[in-house]
């Protein structure tokens, strides 16, 4: 009986250490995923407004342009051996059916993508956790906290954009685009479709 007895105890220890272990393991999980959601949710903003704001410079600095739409956003690194990088580019359509997509390379260049260590910087806030959304102007290096916007505001318009004109020449001159030239007459008709979609990998 003695041994019967022991024997249920020690079940019965292992059976509590098990589940308090697996109670503990499901409330890490459901904090990860809660963590993951709110930093999926900042780079949805962050990068909402940073494709307006691209599409908007390309929209009215351009014209030949029929459609501005963008790739998923693309997450990778940050697992302690690579660098956290979070991008997206332009693909723009012109009037004669060519589509190309920014950020490849041409020739010999390898072109820039946008993202996060250059045009945009998300974080939160350590006091009240609140969201912190800052675009950054590479061309002038004027920076802009966005973070209670919802849509880029006029003050958030671009002036120029070296890398973009860059890339769209190259891309002309490379006969991946016909006829998209700079242009205060822009291009008014044109499209824009954003995309939100968050992807693991790289451009």
């Amino acid at each position: 009986m003695k041994k019967n007895s022991k024997r249920n105890i020690v079940v019965s220890l292992i059976a509590l250490i098990t589940i308090l272990g697996g109670l503990i393991y499901l409330g890490h999980k459901q904090e990860q995923q809660k963590q993951i959601a709110k930093e999926y949710a900042l780079y949805k903003h962050g990068f909402r407004l940073l494709e307006e704001q691209l599409a908007v410079y390309i929209k009215e600095h351009y014209e030949g342009v029929s459609k501005i739409e963008f790739s998923p956003i693309y997450e990778d690194g940050g697992d302690g051996y690579s660098m956290h990088t979070v991008r997206v580019v332009p693909i723009i359509s012109d009037n004669h059916g060519h589509k190309a997509m920014l950020g490849t390379q041409i020739g010999r260049i390898t072109y820039g993508s946008y993202g996060l260590g250059g045009e945009l910087y998300l974080d939160f806030d350590r006091v009240d956790d609140s969201e912190i959304i800052i675009l950054k102007d590479l061309d002038t290096q004027k920076e802009l906290d966005l973070s209670s916007e919802e849509h880029l505001p006029e003050k958030a318009k671009l002036e120029s954009n070296s890398a973009i004109e860059e890339n769209i020449l190259a891309l002309v001159e490379d006969n991946q685009l016909q006829d998209v030239k700079k242009s205060g007459e822009g291009s008014p008709k044109a499209k824009i479709s954003y995309n939100l979609e968050i992807k693991k990998g790289t451009l």
